[in-house]
């Protein structure tokens, strides 16, 4: 038999309960208040690693405004200012190839030193906002691109592949879509790409083995080159989108090609080399064929240019004591008498803005030998004491108030409307060709390339 539990002990028993229960609750409390405390932690921390990952952002576009603005690529690295509640820091720069790698790091400091929220990014930089390429002679060992960013040009690369060896003509479809050609390298044709990033060499074996002197783009997918004769057949490529082809032109004179421009897919002139007759060539978008041209001197021809279909100029070697300039009416080729234009003198390069306003440019004549068709008659332009006395080999028209010439011992020149004037040069090579996009320009800018958050 059990006797009952006194009152007193029964008494103690539910106060030391209560008290165990009161214990238990507090210790809960303050399990629930650590808990609270470490979510409002966590998250705070998330939010000053996001708010550390813009700052790191910050620090990208500064990098990138201060390469755009000249700034080398190596004088990027230490760059640092606050912003807000942290800042960044530019921890390292350097070329990659063609490329300025750099890596920035924000940073955002809680209450707790040991808190601080740091974020670290890694970009690539290239020079954008070219609109325009010129290309020439080797020089240091490797070829030379010289890009226009609408202010200067500058001397780019080198770029890996592309083959130490001149370059004899450029032209650009876009500011992202540019060929680039030029003499024979290691037993294949010499032909570059630029993509808007970098230059990329894409000949190939099923290509003579021969120099290239001209190229021309219809369309990003409808390209020619044309150069060095390969054996008794006349050179000419086609480029369709994917690859480029050797074309076959039996009825082509066997001799050097040194100018192609095409005004449609199914409509392109090609000149070089004569030999008892001028070297006139026409594209009809099936076959190429020989025109006869017994109106045009028995000389090399350097340079061809449409203004419409129905309205093209050659020039070339001089026709003894004559400038050899000649015309395309839409339906025969005649010689052009100018006497206004050095005629002991070969002409390089033809140009035109419209039908009464064509420039031509060739081998100086006591001055720099420039010469403009005003719709009536082609008269020799200046002297003009900006630009140096050398030979000129191309030029190159935007429009009536933009224009560009080239030549010998580096001579980049510029027309603004009035005058022609020697732009700054970033070599002593001959330059050879040069090609703008009409309102490429801008001053220049970098181009990120790629990025990527850089986990530590």
């Amino acid at each position: 038999m059990s006797l009952p539990m006194p009152r007193r002990q029964r008494g103690a028993v539910t106060l030391i309960g209560a008290l165990f229960l009161i214990v238990v609750v507090i210790a809960l409390l303050g399990i629930v208040q650590r808990m609270a405390a470490s979510d409002i932690s966590d998250t705070g921390l998330h939010n000053d690693g996001i708010e550390a990952l813009f700052l790191a952002e910050a620090g990208l576009e500064r990098a990138a405004w201060r390469y755009a603005g000249g700034t080398a690529c190596a004088g990027l690295a230490g760059d640092t200012d606050s912003i807000g509640r942290g800042d960044f820091l530019v921890i390292s720069s350097g070329m990659v190839g063609t490329l300025c790698q750099v890596r920035v790091e924000g940073r955002v400091t809680s209450t707790s030193v040991d808190n601080t929220a740091r974020r670290s990014l890694e970009a690539g930089f290239s020079k954008s906002g070219f609109s325009g390429w010129a290309v020439g002679d080797i020089s240091g060992g490797m070829a030379n691109l010289y890009g226009w960013d609408g202010s200067s040009w500058t001397q780019q690369g080198p770029f890996p592949g592309v083959p130490d060896e001149n370059l004899n003509s450029v032209h650009c479809g876009s500011a992202t879509d540019c060929w680039a050609v030029g003499d024979a390298s290691n037993g294949l044709a010499n032909i570059n790409h630029w993509d808007g990033t970098t230059w990329t060499n894409l000949s190939t074996a099923g290509l003579a083995n021969k120099h290239l002197y001209s190229v021309h783009c219809v369309s990003a997918d409808d390209c020619w080159a044309v150069g060095q004769k390969n054996g008794k057949a006349a050179n000419i490529n086609h480029w369709d989108g994917s690859n480029w082809t050797s074309i076959a032109a039996p009825a082509l004179p066997g001799e050097d090609l040194n100018s192609i421009y095409c005004m449609a897919s199914n409509d392109c002139w090609a000149v070089g080399n004569g030999k008892k007759a001028a070297n006139i060539n026409h594209w009809d978008g099936s076959n190429w064929s020989n025109i006869s041209t017994p109106g045009v001197p028995d000389q090399d021809l350097n340079s061809v240019y449409c203004n419409t279909s129905d309205d093209c100029w050659a020039v070339g070697d001089r026709n003894g004591k004559a400038a050899n300039i000649n015309h395309w009416d839409g339906s025969s080729w005649s010689n052009t008498n100018a006497p206004g234009v050095p005629g002991k003198k070969d002409l390089n390069s033809v140009y035109c803005v419209a039908s009464n306003d064509c420039w031509a440019v060739g081998i100086k004549s006591g001055s720099e030998n420039i010469n403009h068709w005003d719709g009536s008659s082609w008269n020799r332009a200046g002297p003009y004491g900006g630009v140096a006395n050398e030979d000129l080999n191309a030029v190159y028209m935007v429009s009536s108030t933009e224009g560009f010439a080239a030549g010998k011992n580096g001579v980049l020149a510029g027309w603004d409307g009035s005058s022609w004037n020697d732009l700054p040069s970033p070599t002593g090579a001959s330059v050879h060709s040069v090609s703008v996009i009409a309102g490429g320009g801008g001053g220049g800018g970098a181009q990120l390339v790629r990025w990527t958050e850089v986990i530590q």
